[in-house]
C-alpha cells in the first residue's frame, strides 16, 4: 500500500513546502509503524518540571530519541533511569517543529521485564484469536450471590480484606475457601485444582480468583495458558480479582468480570447483595399493602354501587320529580311575576298618559270648555245665538255666560 508521500513523490514537479513535508513523513511514519517494541539503553535522560520525560534509547550502532509523557508516565510501574536497558513500546511519530522523528513511549519495562511482557502479548493475542475473551461467551453474573467461592491464599491479605468489606455492609451468605499459592511456578496446578474443587461444591453461585498487588513476575501464575483455559471451562460465573488496579493478568480477560482488587470484587457481590435486599424490602411492602388497596377499592366499588342503587330507588326517583316539580312551579311563579311587573308597569305608563291627557288636566293648563245648559259641549259659534245662556267650566269653578250680537258680524 503506497502512503501519500510516496504517491505525491512520483509527481517529480511537485514543490514541497517544509511543513507538508514534514506532515507527510509524519504520515507516512504513523503508517507503516503505528506501534513498535523497541529495546535499547537509556541516555541523556531529561525529566521536565512538567513530569515530561524526554531520552534517548541507542544500542551499538544507532540511537533514537523518546519522549514519555506525563500522563504515560503516572501509570508504569517502572520509570527511567540513565544507563538502564528497557523495552519501550508506543508509536513513531515526527516532531514536527524541528523535524526530528521519535518515539512516543506508552509503556517501558526494564529489560528483565521485556520477554515476560513478550509472551503475555503473544499469549494474549493467542487466546484472542481463538474466541477465549470473547463476551458472548462469557456467564451471566448472579445479582444474589448467596455461597461463594474464593481461590487465594489463606495467609494473604487480600483474603482478610474480602471477608472484612463483607462483613462491613452486611453481607449474609456463605463463603467457601480453597485455599492455593497464589504466586510461583506450583501456584498454576494449584488453582486449577481450586477450579475443578469448586466445580464440585454443590450450589455455588459465584467464584473468586483473588491476590493483591504485586510485580510482573509475582502475578505470573495467572498469565498461565493451563489456568486460562480451565477459567474459560468452568461452569460457575467468575471474578478475576488480581492486584492492583493498573495490573492487568490475562485472567481478567476470560473471566467473566475483571475487578480492580480484591476488595473491588467484595464491594461489587455486597452492592448486588445490598441492591437485591432492598428491592425484596420494596417489594414485601408492595405485597403488605394489596390487602389494603384491595379493600380500598373494593370500598370504594361497594360506595359507588349503594349511591346507583339510591338513585334507582323510588323514592330518588319521586324526589328527582318532586324537585322538578318545585322546579317548574318556581320557573312559573318567577314567569307571572315578570309578566305582572311588566303589565303593572305598561298600565302606570298609560295611566300616566291618560291623566296628562285628562279633562282636569287639560283645565290646570288653563284650558275651559262650554257647555249649554242640557250639558252638550259648544263646539261652534254657529250654536251660540244671541241672548243664549251657556255655562264656562273653569279650573277652579263654573260661570253662566249670556251669548251677545256679534258686533263685527
Amino acid at each position: 500500500m503506497q502512503t501519500e508521500l510516496f504517491e505525491q513523490e512520483e509527481d517529480r514537479s511537485t514543490v514541497w513546502s517544509i511543513t507538508g513535508l514534514t506532515q507527510a513523513i509524519r504520515k507516512s511514519l504513523q503508517t507503516q509503524f503505528p506501534v513498535v517494541w523497541v529495546r535499547g539503553e537509556i541516555s541523556n535522560l531529561r525529566v521536565q518540571a512538567s513530569g515530561h520525560r524526554y531520552f534517548l534509547l541507542k544500542d551499538n550502532n544507532c540511537q533514537l530519541k523518546t519522549v514519555f509523557f506525563r500522563g504515560d508516565a503516572s501509570g508504569s510501574a517502572y520509570l527511567p533511569s540513565e544507563g538502564d536497558e528497557c523495552l519501550a513500546y508506543g508509536e513513531i511519530s515526527v516532531y514536527e517543529p524541528r523535524g526530528e522523528y521519535q518515539l512516543r513511549i506508552r509503556h517501558l519495562l526494564q529489560d528483565g521485564l521485556g520477554n515476560l511482557r513478550l509472551q503475555f502479548d503473544r499469549l494474549k493475542k493467542k487466546l484472542l484469536e481463538e474466541g477465549l475473551f470473547e463476551e458472548e461467551r462469557k456467564l451471566a453474573l448472579p445479582i444474589f450471590a448467596r455461597t461463594i467461592g474464593i481461590i487465594t491464599s489463606p495467609d494473604g491479605a487480600a483474603l482478610q480484606d474480602f471477608i472484612s468489606i463483607l462483613k462491613r455492609r452486611n453481607w449474609k451468605g456463605t463463603i467457601w475457601l480453597i485455599p492455593s499459592l497464589v504466586q510461583g511456578k506450583e501456584a498454576p496446578a494449584q488453582i486449577i485444582n481450586g477450579v475443578k474443587i469448586a466445580s464440585k461444591i454443590p450450589d455455588i453461585d459465584l467464584l473468586i480468583l483473588a491476590r493483591g498487588g504485586g510485580s510482573i513476575e509475582d502475578l505470573w501464575a495467572f498469565n498461565d495458558e493451563a489456568l486460562i483455559r480451565a477459567i474459560a471451562d468452568c461452569p460457575i460465573p467468575t471474578i478475576s480479582a488480581i492486584g492492583h488496579q493498573t495490573d492487568f493478568v490475562l485472567s481478567d480477560f476470560v473471566a467473566d468480570l475483571r475487578a480492580e482488587t480484591p476488595s473491588a470484587a467484595a464491594e461489587w457481590i455486597s452492592s448486588q447483595y445490598l441492591e437485591q435486599i432492598e428491592r425484596f424490602h420494596r417489594l414485601e411492602e408492595r405485597l403488605l399493602r394489596v390487602p389494603q388497596d384491595f379493600l380500598s377499592r373494593a370500598s370504594d366499588k361497594l360506595a359507588l354501587i349503594e349511591a346507583s342503587l339510591e338513585k334507582c330507588s323510588p323514592q330518588a326517583k319521586m324526589e328527582r320529580h318532586q324537585q322538578q316539580l318545585d322546579d317548574l312551579e318556581h320557573r312559573l311563579q318567577t314567569c307571572v311575576e315578570n309578566l305582572l311587573e311588566r303589565t303593572n308597569t305598561k298600565l302606570n305608563s298609560i295611566q300616566q298618559r291618560l291623566q296628562a291627557n285628562s279633562l282636569p288636566s287639560a283645565l290646570k293648563r288653563g284650558f275651559s270648555y262650554l257647555s249649554d245648559k242640557e250639558g252638550n259641549l259648544v263646539r261652534s259659534v254657529k250654536n251660540l245665538p244671541p241672548g243664549k245662556r251657556i255655562t264656562a267650566h273653569l279650573e277652579d269653578g263654573e260661570r253662566t255666560l249670556e251669548a251677545l250680537e256679534n258686533e263685527l258680524g
